[in-house]
């Protein structure tokens, strides 16, 4: 089972979210991005809303582009609606988050892209790995049972 993440973004700041979700590149981790997992010919309010309700996280990518971005509005209401998890990254300085948002801590990745990278490899990557232990956890102890039932 792997960990899925939502990346909510304005295509204006593409040159930032190829980077982050370079970040993110783990075979723990299955990432939404619009721009690479929508083909051609397909609905997108179709994969996009179906992306969000089947996510373990929206990472929204809030810049000032994304501010004015109708779809990037969309998204945080699903999310919101769906009750996933948001973590707000801010990646330039001018940019304010919304109010809707204002109670949930966000990553000024404008300040220090370091400080995204440690979140990614201290939360993110452990809560995928262990994620996708689950499974086998059961598994496991499936097995234990099992040989415990059947023993004389």
């Amino acid at each position: 089972m792997t960990f899925s993440i939502f990346i909510s973004y304005s295509t204006a700041d593409l040159e930032i979210v190829h980077h982050i979700r370079g970040m993110i590149n783990d075979p723990h981790i299955k990432t939404f991005f619009a721009e690479h997992s929508v083909i051609p010919g397909e609905s997108l309010v179709q994969k996009i809303y179906g992306a969000i309700r089947n996510c373990d996280l929206f990472l929204l990518l809030w810049s000032s582009n994304s501010q004015n971005s109708e779809w990037v509005a969309r998204e945080i209401e699903l999310a919101r609606s769906e009750n996933k998890q948001i973590v707000p990254i801010k990646l330039d300085a001018e940019s304010e988050i919304p109010s809707v948002l204002s109670d949930i801590k966000y990553i000024p990745y404008h300040e220090s892209p370091e400080k995204v990278l440690s979140w990614i490899q201290n939360d993110v990557f452990s809560t995928a790995k262990a994620k996708s232990w689950d499974p086998v956890i059961w598994l496991v102890l499936g097995a234990v049972l099992l040989w415990l039932l059947t023993r004389k």
